[in-house]
């Protein structure tokens, strides 16, 4: 089987990377097996590790996914998710690699424990990897009680796998600062390190190419340091609008000056189709939690929202810059912008539909209503509105 010819020439180095002992014979491996036309599950897990192991990541990333789409049984997803994690990983996206871990591990844990070793393992490596040993040490240990599938000399000392940060960074904070994950307004990869705020992996990327384009027209944070992939910004001095009960007004004028940037100068593109392609991606992987849907949706699959999605598509797209997590603990109290890895071109109902879900629930009517007044809208699009609550079910 190709599987078993892919495993004889891939091993880990002491990083718990893939490392390849006869590159040539791999790739032509892969020639062959592409020239082939092999589409069943196996093939196509096998050729995606292969072209990880190549370093070849979004051809790998394409491979694995449709590995997922043609599994047979839950272990088949299992297996391949875990592959798709280390894909992350290997990329330098932590934080995805741990999301795909971690809702791996649920499915395993419901459907198939045997095999929760699989994502056990590499949810323990790229935690080592982000300088948190106490969980990485606690999810080896885990793993390792599942005894033959989880042996392969691949319980290493956890210190060692922590990812070094660049020179430039390392000289600000020092080379192992004390992090914090628990501050206002932590999300996805963003810690604390004393007074600045660290992001690390492709959306430190994202945010700091936006960062850099946004400020003409808008306040947002202060780059202190950027390097590779991390991204370090300065504390902006204030709190969040996510216990402020001025928080609809204030958001209504921020969305609405950010709204009215020129779409034409703005080169990040979060149009539907590239919202899709991403919504498809993350059901496919395993990165969307059916049990955090809104009460509306409880019940259904992320299949099921994602082919209602496709279903229910507006005709139109009314485009202005849009933020794309436009939430309270997102607006700082003096209008500062941040969290903008998502931020594009895209209808303007991306921002309003989140605005408006969360004002709702966390301050009543009365902020509704002032949003809608400071923004300059009487009458919201209620099916709009509906349509990219939706969307935000899938990221």
């Amino acid at each position: 089987m190709l599987s078993d010819k892919v495993r004889q020439l891939v091993t880990y180095d002491a990083r718990l990377r893939m490392v390849v002992a006869d590159r040539p014979k791999l790739r032509a491996l892969v020639e062959r097996a592409a020239a082939d036309g092999a589409i069943d599950h196996a093939s196509q897990r096998a050729l995606g590790v292969a072209l990880l192991a190549l370093g070849e990541y979004e051809p790998a990333a394409v491979h694995l996914r449709r590995a997922v789409e043609l599994a047979g049984s839950p272990g088949e997803v299992i297996a391949a998710r875990a592959d798709l994690a280390d894909l992350y990983r290997h990329g330098g996206d932590l934080p995805g690699s741990e999301l795909i871990c971690r809702m791996t591990l649920e499915l395993a844990r419901a459907q198939a424990p045997e095999l929760a070793a699989l994502p056990l393992l590499r949810l323990g490596w790229t935690l080592a990897e982000q300088g948190r040993p106490d969980e990485a040490r606690q999810a080896l240990a885990e793993a390792q009680q599942f005894g033959e599938g989880a042996e392969a000399g691949l319980f290493v000392d956890v210190e060692g796998l922590v990812v070094p940060l660049p020179p430039s960074v390392a000289a600000l904070l020092g080379a192992e600062p004390e992090w914090d994950h628990d501050h206002d307004g932590a999300s996805g990869s963003l810690a604390r390190a004393g007074s600045y705020f660290v992001r690390r992996g492709p959306e430190a990327v994202a945010e700091h190419a936006r960062l850099v384009w946004l400020r003409e027209w808008a306040g947002v944070a202060e780059v202190v340091a950027f390097e590779g992939d991390v991204l370090v910004t300065a504390d902006t001095g204030v709190e969040t609008l996510a216990d402020d009960p001025g928080a609809g007004a204030a958001m209504g004028r921020a969305l609405r000056e950010l709204h009215a940037v020129p779409v034409t100068d703005c080169p990040f593109d979060g149009r539907l189709d590239v919202l899709l392609a991403q919504a498809r991606r993350n059901v496919v992987e395993g990165r969307v939690d059916a049990d955090d849907f809104d009460d509306d949706n409880l019940g259904h699959t992320p299949m099921q929202v994602y082919e209602r999605l496709l279903a229910e598509r507006p005709d139109q797209e009314d485009l202005v810059v849009a933020h794309g997590d436009f939430t309270p603990s997102n607006v700082m109290a003096n209008g500062v912008l941040i969290d903008l890895a998502r931020l594009g071109v895209a209808d303007r109902y991306r921002d309003l539909a989140i605005a408006l879900r969360d004002l709702s629930g966390d301050f009543g009517p009365e902020a509704v209503a002032a949003f809608l007044s400071a923004y300059g809208l009487d009458a919201p699009d209620e099916a709009k509105l509906a349509y990219y609550r939706l969307i935000d079910e899938l990221f």
